[in-house]
């Protein structure tokens, strides 16, 4: 039923004369800035930051979300109303999708594609530059109650910390030259979504098997020894993100699951950007434009055979590790870049930068 309101409402306003221009676009106020953050540098890159203010008062009738950012894209005393929801889930929030013009979403069932969703495929964390976010705007937009709720304050800070510290900007994500006698992998093992490890598992398994091959990595360390399980399986520290970006540039592939609740993770994105040959499961959520196996990715079934198969074809073929690794960077810059995103979402309300 939601949905059907939904669609009503975006039949409605497409019918309406289209936005010929953006004036400036209103943004609610982003409890975390980790999911946020790739969208407001594509807002930044196809309008400027003079045309972005943060505005209380707006968005679905809903508890922020820590995974979405909402938005009002204004021209003249018209507005259009742009949702985008990076989160985990497929699920769109019900009351999100009735406000929304048009809902952009990483995680989307294949057959709820379409109708109001548009999927814009895997982002990720990023440090957004100078000016594209305004702290002080940002702070003098939040509701002063809000900070009574410590859940909200704790993701705010937590994701301004993270992003204006740990994580780096998204023109650091460019490929590097691979080595073929070099593998690189961290990935975080998860406790309650255990069905996610067993995968990643084999990954390593399977690197470290690989004969003349050089492995570096592991699950990344837990603050509490809860995983014995998979104590075989730790590195021993934590990676700075320069030094991640700079071993993944070198690994001959790059490996990738699906995360929690089958999502497309960050690491996905973050390959498709770095350029890698990409070893990947099966993927279950809809893309703006398929992942061909041997095109743009390798798929596995999940199995360590199946991987060191893979493993083994991409470090001798160096023709096909070469395909693979340009239309991954391809891919990214045709339908990944935040820019293009925004572009895409823009282009769906019928506005034009």
């Amino acid at each position: 039923m939601e949905q059907l309101v939904a669609s009503t409402i975006l039949a409605e306003n497409m019918d309406r004369k289209q936005l010929s221009g953006v004036d400036r676009v209103s943004i609610a106020p982003v409890p975390a800035l980790g999911y946020a953050s790739y969208i407001l540098q594509g807002l930044a890159d196809v309008l400027g930051p003079g045309r972005l203010c943060y505005e209380t008062g707006i968005g679905p009738d809903m508890v922020p979300s820590a995974s979405a950012i909402a938005f009002v894209v204004r021209c003249g005393d018209r507005q259009r109303h742009v949702y985008v929801d990076c989160g985990d889930s497929a699920g769109p929030d019900p009351a999100a999708l009735a406000w929304a013009d048009v809902m952009g979403k990483v995680n989307v069932f294949p057959g709820n594609a379409g109708d109001g969703i548009c999927p814009i495929g895997p982002t990720f964390g990023i440090r957004v530059r100078p000016g594209a976010l305004e702290a002080r705007s940002l702070l003098a937009s939040y509701d002063r109650p809000r900070w009574r709720d410590a859940s909200y304050s704790y993701y705010f800070l937590r994701g301004a910390t993270e992003h204006t510290f740990r994580r780096t900007r998204i023109d650091s994500y460019q490929p590097g030259l691979s080595d073929p006698n070099y593998a690189f992998y961290v990935a975080w093992p998860w406790k309650k979504h255990p069905e996610v490890n067993p995968p990643r598992a084999a990954f390593i398994r399977a690197c470290r098997a690989a004969p003349g091959l050089e492995f570096e990595g592991g699950f990344a360390p837990r603050r509490q020894n809860d995983l014995p399980e998979w104590n075989e399986f730790f590195t021993r520290r934590r990676y700075r993100i320069d030094d991640y970006l700079s071993n993944v540039r070198r690994s001959v592939v790059a490996f990738s699951n699906p995360a929690v609740h089958q999502c497309l993770g960050w690491k996905l994105g973050e390959f498709l950007a770095l350029g890698k040959a990409i070893v990947t499961l099966p993927l279950e959520r809809a893309l703006p434009s398929p992942l061909d196996h041997g095109v743009h990715v390798h798929q596995v079934d999940g199995s360590q055979d199946s991987i060191s198969e893979a493993l083994s074809r991409i470090r001798t073929d160096a023709n096909y590790r070469r395909r693979l690794e340009t239309n991954a960077r391809a891919w990214f810059t045709d339908h990944l870049q935040p820019a293009v995103v925004v572009r895409r979402l823009l282009h769906e309300v019928g506005a034009e930068p």
